[in-house]
C-alpha cells in the first residue's frame, strides 16, 4: 500500500479567531463611539430645544409688547394709572381708551347743571354709547375715574337731548346720566375747549408669571389688583420679575415732560440657558388736554 503525502498547501490550516482580550477592546471602542455620538446628538438636540423655547419667548412677549404699547398710546390723557402689591407679585396699569374727542359748545359749567353737553366733531353719525364718559380737561386719574372730581359725567342710555337744529351733521348734544339724582355740571373748562369720550377701562396686569389683560369691569374710583368678576385675557407667559422690579411704572407728566410708562419685564425659558431675557421700555404718552 502506497501512502501518499499531501502538499503543504492542502494541509490542515489552523483557522484565524478574535481572541477574547480583542473582543473585549472592540466592544469598549464601540461604546466609546456610541456614547460620543448620543452624547452629539443629545447636544445638538437640547441646542435646538433651546433655541425654540427661547424664540417662542420672544415671540410673545414682542407681541404682548407692543399690545400695550399701542393701546396706552390710544388712551384718555390723565387716564393712565398704576398701581402694585408689596412684593410685585401683581403690577397692573390702567386707562381709558379715547372713543372720540372734538370740541365742545354748550358745556354746564358749576354752579349750573344741565343734562346734555352740545359737541363738536370731525366724524358724522357717531352714537354716544352708554355707560362711556364725556371727560373734559383730564390732567389727573382722578378726573376720569371719580365724577365727584366734576370733570367727567356718564353718557346716558336715552339720547333724547333736544336737537340744535343748526343743520351741520358734526353737533349733536349728548345726553347725560344725573350724578346722585343732579345734573352735572363740570368745575372748570378746558382752554381749548375739547372733550374726550372715554371708553371702558382696560388694565394689563402682570400675576405672577402670566400676562393678563382684563376689560368690561366698568369705571372704579379706587383701582384693583386685578381688577374682580371680568373676563380677561393671557397675553404671555413665563415672567420672573423679582420682588424690586414692578412690571409698570409711571412717571406723571410735569411742565417740562409728558407723562411716560416704563414697562420692565424678566423672562425666563423653560429650561435652563443660563440668562433671563428682559424687556426694559419706556412710552411716552402725550397729555394734551
Amino acid at each position: 500500500m502506497n501512502c501518499r503525502t499531501l502538499p503543504k498547501s492542502q494541509r490542515h490550516q489552523p483557522q484565524a479567531a478574535f481572541t477574547l482580550l480583542e473582543f473585549i477592546v472592540v466592544i469598549l471602542i464601540l461604546g466609546i463611539i456610541t456614547t460620543s455620538v448620543t452624547s452629539y446628538v443629545r447636544l445638538g438636540a437640547g441646542m435646538y430645544v433651546d433655541s425654540t423655547t427661547t424664540q417662542q419667548i420672544l415671540s410673545q412677549s414682542r407681541f404682548a409688547l407692543e399690545r400695550v404699547v399701542r393701546e396706552v398710546r390710544g388712551a384718555v390723557p390723565g387716564s393712565i394709572r398704576v398701581l402694585s402689591n408689596g412684593d410685585n407679585s401683581i403690577s397692573c396699569v390702567e386707562f381709558t381708551p379715547l372713543a372720540l374727542s372734538g370740541l365742545y359748545r354748550d358745556l354746564p359749567l358749576y354752579p349750573q347743571t344741565r343734562d346734555w353737553i352740545g359737541v363738536t366733531t370731525v366724524t358724522t353719525g357717531w352714537p354716544a354709547t352708554a355707560g362711556y364718559r364725556v371727560v373734559v380737561y383730564p390732567t389727573d386719574s382722578r378726573h376720569v375715574y371719580d365724577l365727584n372730581q366734576r370733570r367727567s359725567a356718564v353718557v346716558a342710555t336715552l339720547q333724547n337731548a333736544p336737537p340744535d337744529a343748526d343743520g351741520n351733521a358734526n353737533t349733536e348734544r349728548i345726553q347725560l346720566d344725573l350724578i346722585s339724582g343732579v345734573a352735572p355740571t363740570f368745575i372748570t373748562e378746558s382752554p381749548q375747549q375739547r372733550f374726550f369720550l372715554a371708553a371702558q377701562p382696560v388694565s394689563f396686569c402682570v400675576i405672577g408669571q402670566q400676562l393678563r389683560r382684563y376689560q368690561n369691569y366698568g369705571f372704579q374710583v379706587g383701582q384693583s389688583l386685578p381688577p374682580s368678576l371680568t373676563q380677561s385675557e393671557l397675553m404671555a407667559t413665563g415672567l420672573f420679575n423679582q420682588s424690586t422690579e414692578p412690571a409698570f411704572v409711571l412717571n406723571t407728566a410735569t411742565l417740562s415732560r409728558n407723562a411716560v410708562l416704563q414697562i420692565f419685564w424678566r423672562f425666563q425659558p423653560s429650561t435652563d440657558l443660563g440668562q433671563d431675557l428682559f424687556f426694559n421700555h419706556e412710552v411716552h404718552i402725550p397729555n394734551v388736554p
